[in-house]
């Protein structure tokens, strides 16, 4: 597994940690958006060969 670090407007965050029901529901959406990214710019025979190396999911 990778780590990954972005900047964000402070204020705008604290405001959606205050609206979001807990923390795992801000990195499971996050985590939503990046599998959508994933699979809409990376081609199927790419994310096929990536999972078959890793025995499973890529996501």
């Amino acid at each position: 597994m990778s780590t990954i670090q972005i900047q964000y407007d402070t204020g705008k965050l604290c405001a959606l940690r205050q609206c979001m029901p807990d923390e795992t529901a801000l990195e499971a959406g996050l985590e939503a958006s990046l599998k959508a990214l994933y699979e809409k710019h990376v081609p199927a025979e790419v994310r096929e060969y990536i999972d078959s190396q890793k025995g499973g999911d890529a996501s």
